[in-house]
């Protein structure tokens, strides 16, 4: 323990006589050290994290796979009774999905996210309210017995915390629930949850009231908790024998090349994002490794000064180990100390990363700087001290002594290996780099081609306002009907507006609702499933869609008028390749509906073509299916504007509760606001993977600076004799500025074979780009090139100016 201290305390006596060497190694250490903890911290958040359960290891969560890829599985409510029959392995199983619901509390309505869950839920999470009780087995039955649980934060918001709440009824949806539970303050399974990340639930209801009710039970979740002892590949066997019974049974359902399995609960949660995640790990861990690199030239040069030092304390009787271990000790020091400040650089810049983040990101709250991570920045910067530190080490203790201390040929015997390895660094430096700013390339060339992507609407001057009606008093599509005039009527009024309309069932751009729909003539086909709208007559003036082929709905397209239905183009391309489509029959919801119009393609997401859709006008809409879909998907609002559309936010706010008060409104958002969040995800790659490929490309530059000035400085006797000799300044720069570029070449080809094999983990979120575009290649190189070129041109310029006489007295 003496001797360490002793090293330590030498370390930083010589750091402290090299102040500017110090400065310069720990900050290029903490930019590194300091964004790799900043991305460790988001992906152990998000991925790692233990979620806040009782034993959480033992919680899976049904999935689907297929060609090695699981997703989360939704099942109907016979399904889940089905998988209710193969619980040997469980101690229990549960399903549960999600809904909407408005809950009145004296003259005012709030919407809230609701969670229908089966009786063993909150058994299988291994929480439990802290008022009251959680669900009965006879209220999962479906009898009739409408119960809720509420979270803390809606007790204390809505009901004022009172502890007499049990028993009471609250409204939701015009329906009065009997408070059974309220749960512990902080419990939130739904920002833990694969379904809606980051959406809190606020109240918990039987699943029977939803999931038996006709064409709503297909999108329930499943999760259970194993019993103690069970293994993983016990699970798999017992679901082989689940997935052979399904394909029988719900052959439409399980496909033969599909597999039923559990999967931890917590490795399907963010399990979207989690390709994203890793490959920005990756990314900056290339960047530590530059600034590793870096160090290490540093370190090298270092050597090169404290050679008599070495030679003098081997002549003492200092072994090459001791003298390694002394200068790995400055080396750890020097990381150590990048490591702290580090830890200073992620603290700031994590709030600004978490700004960054989309907003679909789960598990916010669980991205904090703690034990875990202080424990990562630890590790990490003793091995950055080592990998730094090892090989100038090595180097520096392999001098001959009496060659060195006699200053003979010995030394640069040496230092001719110290050269090649500061090449060589050099070389990987640029390698690396190159690699990041491909992939910046690619994503920068994704995010221009989606921004020049036809969404199928015309996004600026448009206004987007959500609002949800209460299934009680709306309870017929009349009253819906009343309800829209009345808000579109007060709206086009307003200064401004040139076209307004409202939307069912979900947004452009936005995951929105489906419906059965089968095809009619002479063979009338099976049920397909296609995308579902419920629009009034103005929503395609007011989204900016055009019409192909047909008329628009109009107020004569009433509940008593024939039924109509408008398809789209890829619903005419798909079905009615050969003839029009105009005038033919579809059943919709059981109804059957006249195409009257096509409508041009409008993306659900930018990336993927448009699906087949139908829209059906509001007046004619079946009630139960348009309050179906509200369980998920909110109403909207859509006005077309000649200015700003935001000025009228609040006018819409008023429009609405001008018509009903107790209607709860929520985001209002211009449709550019949807379009850019839909691109959230592509834009924060392309963002940080940018930064990244800059901080690599400067301190690459400095690198390659770095190995030329300290050339120039160790050949400045030659280069006197070059000039004394006859060669121009010009020859002396082209020389200096060739052995540079020679680096830079070698770096650019390796890193352009390692970039063609690790951007293919990018190949699914690329878009419209090929992972050998050659315009991104070239563009690299050629800023690589660049940047580089100014990096030798500086120390080029020095050595044009020395002074033959002087450099040939120079030593």
């Amino acid at each position: 323990m003496q001797t360490i201290w002793q090293d330590l305390r030498f370390a930083a006596r010589m750091l402290a006589k090299s102040p500017g060497f110090a400065a310069v190694a720990v900050l290029t250490l903490a930019l590194g050290i300091g964004a790799n903890t900043a991305i460790f911290t988001v992906v152990y958040g998000v991925l790692l994290r233990p979620l806040p359960f009782p034993e959480p290891t033992r919680i899976v969560q049904l999935a689907e796979s297929y060609q090695a890829q699981s997703d989360e599985m939704d099942v109907s409510w016979k399904e889940l009774e089905h998988l209710r029959e193969y619980t040997p392995l469980f101690e229990h199983i549960a399903g549960f999905t999600d809904v909407g619901f408005n809950i009145a509390t004296g003259n005012e309505a709030e919407h809230v996210r609701g969670v229908p869950a089966s009786a063993e839920y909150f058994q299988v999470l291994g929480v439990h309210p802290a008022l009251g009780r959680d669900f009965l087995p006879e209220e999962d039955r479906g009898d009739g017995r409408r119960v809720a649980i509420l979270t803390h934060s809606l007790w204390m918001r809505r009901l004022g915390g009172d502890r007499a709440v049990i028993g009471q009824k609250v409204l939701l949806n015009g329906d009065g629930y009997t408070v059974i539970g309220v749960m512990p303050a902080g419990f939130d399974p739904r920002s833990n949850s694969g379904l809606n990340p980051g959406v809190q639930a606020d109240v918990w209801v039987p699943l029977a009231l939803v999931a038996k009710t006709a064409g709503s039970g297909e999108n329930i979740g499943v999760i259970a908790r194993l019993k103690p002892g069970v293994t993983r590949d016990q699970l798999q066997s017992q679901m082989d024998v689940v997935t052979r019974d399904f394909r029988v049974r719900y052959p439409n359902v399980v496909g033969q090349q599909l597999v039923l399995s559990f999967r931890p609960y917590q490795a399907m949660i963010g399990a979207a994002m989690r390709p994203f995640l890793l490959v920005l790990l990756g990314a900056i861990g290339f960047v530590l490794l530059i600034a590793c690199a870096n160090v290490a030239n540093l370190l090298l040069a270092r050597s090169s000064s404290r050679g008599r030092e070495i030679a003098v304390r081997v002549a003492m009787g200092a072994s090459r180990a001791r003298l390694i271990r002394q200068l790995l000790t400055e080396s750890a020091l020097i990381a150590l100390a990048g490591g702290t400040l580090g830890l200073a650089v992620a603290g700031s810049g994590l709030s600004s990363l978490l700004a960054m983040a989309p907003s679909n990101l789960p598990r916010l709250n669980d991205i904090r700087l703690d034990g875990w991570v202080f424990a990562f920045t630890f590790l990490i910067s003793i091995l950055t001290g080592a990998v730094f530190g090892i090989a100038p080490a090595l180097y520096a203790t392999k001098s001959n002594l009496s060659e060195t201390l006699k200053e003979g040929e010995g030394r640069a015997s040496a230092g001719a290996g110290r050269a090649r390895l500061r090449q060589g660094l050099v070389i990987s430096e640029f390698a690396l780099s190159l690699v990041l700013l491909t992939g910046a390339g690619l994503m920068i060339a994704t995010f221009a081609k989606l921004m020049n992507t036809n969404p199928g609407f015309d996004a600026h001057h448009v206004l987007t306002m959500q609002f949800w009606l209460d299934g009680s008093k709306y309870n017929s599509t009349p009253e819906i009907m009343r309800f829209y005039r009345a808000v579109e009527q007060r709206i086009e009024g307003l200064p401004g507006v040139n076209a307004e309309g409202v939307v069912a069932a979900g947004l452009p751009l936005e995951r929105g609702g489906n419906n059965g729909v089968r095809i009619a003539g002479p063979k009338e086909s099976e049920w397909i499933s296609m995308d579902y709208r419920e629009i009034t007559p103005g929503y395609f003036r007011a989204i900016g869609t055009a019409l192909r082929q047909g008329r628009e709905f109009t107020e004569t397209d009433a509940e008593t008028s024939s039924a109509v239905v408008i398809i789209n183009e890829a619903a005419a391309r798909k079905y009615f390749p050969d003839q029009g489509s105009l005038g033919k029959h579809l059943y919709v919801s059981g109804v059957l509906c006249e195409v009257v119009g096509v409508a041009g393609d409008v993306k659900s997401y930018l990336d993927q073509p448009a699906d087949p859709t139908t829209f059906i006008p509001a007046a004619q809409a079946k009630w139960g299916t348009s309050r179906l879909f509200e369980g998920w998907y909110p109403r909207s609002v859509v006005v077309r504007t000649t200015g700003n559309p935001l000025i009228l936010n609040r006018a819409l706010r008023e429009a609405v509760a001008a018509a009903d008060p107790l209607v709860p409104t929520g985001a209002v958002r211009s449709m550019d606001q949807v379009l850019a969040h839909s691109l959230a995800l592509r834009s924060f790659m392309m963002l940080l993977l940018s930064i990244f490929g800059g901080l690599a490309l400067v301190l690459a530059s400095v690198g390659i600076y770095g190995v030329i000035s300290f050339a120039v400085s160790q050949r400045t006797r030659e280069i006197g004799v070059r000039m004394a000799l006859g060669a121009r300044p010009a020859d002396v720069a082209q020389m200096i500025l060739t052995e540079g570029l020679k680096l830079v070449a070698v770096g650019v080809v390796l890193g352009t074979a390692a970039a063609l094999l690790l951007t293919k983990l990018l190949e699914g979120m690329v878009y419209g780009v090929s992972m050998r575009d050659p315009l991104i290649f070239a563009l690299v190189n050629l800023l690589m090139a660049a940047v580089s070129l100014a990096a030798c041109y500086v120390p080029a310029r020095r050595a044009m100016r020395v002074d033959p006489l002087a450099a040939l007295r120079y030593e």
